[in-house]
């Protein structure tokens, strides 16, 4: 199977499908697969492209669940918005999807069903895995959210995983939290800091030697090319 991995989209359809179209991508090619490794909406504003590209073709997905995707059912659940959630892009995923709210009830949970968010939502999962590579958003869960490696990460509680998708995989990299005979692959926190990591003389975190290009080592590759700021959606294509 031929995997075209991104992650951190962010609501940027437009830059996601030319750096899909870039890599040769083909939806009518039954041995090509998508997965993105989290953060699928909030801050660019595309939304409703990113769900029906998605939904239409469901089976062509594979959905790692990002920290976003968590802020957004825990919008949904308390069915208001606080100052994170506008920050954070979360809130302006329900305006571009449903600008009607501003003018009716707010419930966001049909909102959420109506739109096909929902459904898309409840597409993710935790983390894939194949022969040589796992898929997570932030890492792989630790001991109890620590800087050590948990050989039975697999099977972490609900909040463990809610956690992981919070680390920063430079971090990670660094107290060499990696899964034996496999490459983690990532998103949630710019490559550019792995990058400047390993090469500090040369790259910055942020800055003047900043660089978005996907890092790729034997034990982790970086995905989140801060999309936003970069205006760049990174896709490595792998085999497996």
């Amino acid at each position: 199977m031929k995997y075209f991995v991104s992650s951190d989209i962010h609501g940027y359809f437009d830059l996601w499908q030319d750096a899909l179209k870039e890599k040769g991508f083909d939806i009518n090619n039954e041995n090509h697969k998508i997965i993105v490794c989290g953060d699928l909406f909030d801050r660019g504003r595309q939304p409703k492209e990113i769900i029906n590209f998605i939904l239409k073709n469901p089976e062509k997905f594979i959905l790692i669940r990002g920290n976003h995707e968590d802020l957004m059912d825990e919008m949904i659940l308390r069915n208001s918005n606080t100052l994170a959630d506008l920050s954070n892009g979360t809130a302006q995923t329900i305006i571009d999807l449903c600008p009607e709210w501003l003018i009716t009830k707010f419930e966001l949970d049909k909102i959420a069903k109506h739109t096909g968010l929902q459904e898309v939502l409840d597409m993710c999962i935790d983390y894939y895995e194949t022969e040589h590579y796992v898929f997570v958003h932030g890492w792989i869960p630790t001991v109890d959210g620590t800087f050590l490696y948990d050989k039975d990460w697999r099977n972490a509680s609900k909040v463990d995983w809610q956690m992981a998708r919070w680390k920063r995989s430079y971090e990670m990299y660094v107290c060499k939290i990696f899964e034996p005979g496999k490459t983690i692959v990532s998103g949630h926190y710019t490559c550019s800091a792995l990058w400047h990591e390993t090469q500090p003389d040369k790259y910055d975190k942020f800055g003047k030697n900043e660089y978005f290009e996907p890092f790729i080592s034997e034990n982790v590759i970086g995905l989140d090319a801060c999309t936003a700021y970069s205006k760049k959606v990174n896709v490595v294509v792998i085999e497996d």
